[in-house]
């Protein structure tokens, strides 16, 4: 269900929302309670760490995916005694967006150039 009026979303605050805030915000526009939404997200965060997991991808609907890039070996050597070990990197993750909300984003910075002024 989508929120039924934006000028809740509308602040001059530019701190990005807490956890609690969003789920009071969904809460209230779609009058379910608290406890169900809170653990609705917890569910969805914990099927998304199954997901990378499992498959290391996750997409997030039509808004892009999230990707995982795990570790590889790496030779090391101790610079004190000389001894070669093999450790592994860190595992990365990175979240790509869809190609429409690339362009969305693009549209809302246009450029100089695409601007037309008349001083007439």
């Amino acid at each position: 269900m989508a929120i039924k009026s934006t000028h809740k979303l509308i602040d001059d605050d530019r701190k990005p929302r807490t956890k609690k805030e969003i789920i009071k915000l969904i809460s209230n526009n779609i009058n379910i309670a608290e406890t169900v939404i809170k653990d609705i997200f917890d569910d969805y965060v914990a099927l998304i760490k199954a997901e990378l997991d499992r498959c290391e991808e996750f997409r997030l609907f039509d808004l892009g995916k999230i990707k995982l890039k795990p570790g590889h070996k790496k030779l090391t050597t101790n610079p004190l005694t000389g001894e070669t070990t093999t450790e592994w990197t860190k595992s990365k993750i990175k979240f790509v967006f869809s190609k429409q909300y690339k362009e969305l984003v693009e549209s809302f910075y246009i450029t100089d150039e695409n601007k037309t002024t008349s001083k007439e």
